[in-house]
């Protein structure tokens, strides 16, 4: 019995070890499977997050291109729409080239298109690259590849060209402060970019509004609430508007860099060629009699009528009773700089009488020109200047002035750093200057006097700088007659001045246009 026991124990233990066994290899075989099935909804993991990593890098670098791609330019002046891969490609080299995150890889444009090298979003965080090519005549096609570990995404979009005709769409657009007397009614907004709101002891706000005026529109400013608050720049806009806009996106801030008026000049007639002028004006003093320091010998004609005409630097003629047809250039040096024009009152030029002052020293550098009762069927352009000297380069139109823009309606005047004065000088009770202009008035300053009728934009395109010191406080765009040595509007100068903006009449050449691309609704789709 007990060697039975035996046998049956061992069969026991043996089925025992069977059983282990194969409960183990199970186990085993599970576990495996486990870790299998582990690692693989890992990968599954890895992959849905490196596919959701490339689509995120994709749309991060279409948000990128669309924003980059803004406030293009052109290099020249003069050309119709320029070839728009050429300026996409200057402005990303412009932007990307030699940036961490391109790893030195340059933007290239071969075979009519443009390409961007991977743009890195970071360490893990994928990368992006995209290209710009030209359908047909229009639109731009934007492709955007984001990059994630193996995967790529790619999206895709067409991009319309706009031009930035911003500036047009603003009664008036000034780098200088706005200050609008009584009796103007401006329909349309106004914008100033002017930053210096105090300067020594002085409150230079952006803008300056008497009680009688009107603003049918916004008043724009690119400072924030604060900042416009910070020295009561509110407390100085008294007329009616529409409404304060502050951070105000500024719109293309023109410097001289961005004018070329010299194909203008190509077929005009010197008029120093043509009949002599009526009478000389010797030492006329500039702007009025007041000012025995700035004297300036003029030739003087009246009731010519001149066509397609040229008026050589060092000129300064006066007009009176005059027509012209199509255009008047005016010639200036656009080689010097202000600290190169020389301030000496005191000894060279001496005025018989009066050795102890000087008349304006350097004008023959410059264009100082009058016109007075004035009939204008074209544009008058000028040459431009590097700095704004308003003594030296300016344009002074008295009494009535009209201009019908037969020859050219987008501008009247496009005189970049020239002092622009409308409604001249020498005021009174009885003499109220009579202005009718339409399409747009570019100066360095721009000042409207008197009774004013404009159908165009105002751009003031001279910024004060730090060299200015507290006049700078004297350099802004007047929209009536302001005197700041007393009380606002107490000149009692007759007139009333209307400015509606006209967008339609688009910007003439000889200034540097600007572009944006914007996306074409309904043209987003993923590229598979």
């Amino acid at each position: 019995m007990k060697r039975l026991h035996n046998r049956r124990t061992m069969s026991r233990r043996g089925f025992a070890y069977v059983l282990a066994l194969i409960l183990l290899t199970l186990f085993t075989t599970l576990s495996m499977a486990f870790v299998a099935e582990t690692n693989l909804n890992l990968q599954k993991s890895e992959n849905t997050r490196s596919a959701m990593g490339a689509r995120l890098a994709a749309e991060s670098g279409l948000s990128f291109a669309v924003n980059v791609l803004k406030d293009l330019q052109s290099e020249g002046c003069w050309e119709g729409q320029p070839d728009m891969l050429q300026v996409a490609y200057e402005h990303l080299a412009g932007k990307l080239d030699d940036t961490p995150n391109t790893h030195g890889v340059p933007v290239t444009h071969c075979s009519g298109a443009v390409f961007t090298p991977q743009i890195s979003l970071g360490e893990g965080a994928g990368s992006f690259s995209f290209i710009i090519t030209k359908i047909d005549d229009s639109p731009l096609r934007l492709l955007v590849t984001g990059f994630s570990g193996s995967y790529r995404r790619q999206l895709a979009v067409d991009l319309h060209v706009n031009e930035d005709e911003r500036v047009l769409y603003y009664s008036v657009a000034s780098r200088s402060r706005v200050i609008i007397t009584d009796n103007a009614v401006v329909d349309g907004d106004i914008c100033s970019t002017w930053d210096r709101t105090r300067i020594g002891s002085y409150d230079i706000p952006p803008f300056l509004m008497e009680s009688g005026t009107r603003v049918n529109g916004k008043v724009k400013t690119i400072l924030s609430k604060s900042e416009f608050d910070e020295y009561d720049s509110g407390d100085y806009i008294e007329g009616e508007h529409d409404g304060i806009v502050y951070d105000e996106p500024e719109f293309a801030q023109y410097t001289t860099d961005d004018f070329d008026t010299s194909n203008y000049k190509v077929g005009t007639v010197d008029i120093t060629t043509l009949d002599p002028p009526d009478y000389w004006l010797t030492a006329d003093p500039f702007p009025d009699v007041s000012n025995i320091r700035r004297r300036i010998d003029r030739p003087v004609y009246e009731n010519r009528t001149f066509d397609n005409i040229y008026i050589p630097t060092g000129y300064n003629p006066k007009f009176i009773n005059c027509t012209f047809k199509r255009i008047i250039y005016i010639d200036t040096d656009e080689t010097k700089t202000l600290d190169e024009w020389s301030h000496n009152y005191y000894h060279e030029h001496a005025i018989p009488g009066r050795e102890y002052y000087s008349d304006d020293p350097d004008n023959e550098y410059s264009n100082n020109v009058i016109f007075e009762n004035c009939t204008f069927e074209g544009p008058i352009i000028t040459a431009v200047p590097r700095d704004y000297w308003w003594s030296k380069n300016a344009l002074t139109f008295e009494g009535t002035t009209t201009f019908t823009n037969i020859y050219m309606p987008e501008s009247t005047i496009l005189a970049p750093n020239f002092g622009v004065d409308i409604g001249g000088r020498g005021y009174d009770d009885e003499e109220n200057p009579d202005s009718k202009l339409t399409g747009i008035i570019v100066g360095g300053i721009v000042d409207v006097r008197g009774t004013a009728d404009i159908e165009g934009t105002i751009l003031s395109m001279y910024y004060p700088d730090t060299d200015r010191g507290t006049a700078a406080r004297y350099y802004g765009t007047n929209i009536g007659y302001y005197n700041d040595g007393g009380e606002a509007g107490d000149s009692g100068i007759p007139g009333n001045i209307r400015i509606v903006p006209h967008p339609e009449y688009q910007l003439p050449f000889g200034i540097r246009k600007r572009y944006t691309l914007t996306v074409v609704p309904g043209s987003y789709e993923e590229v598979k």
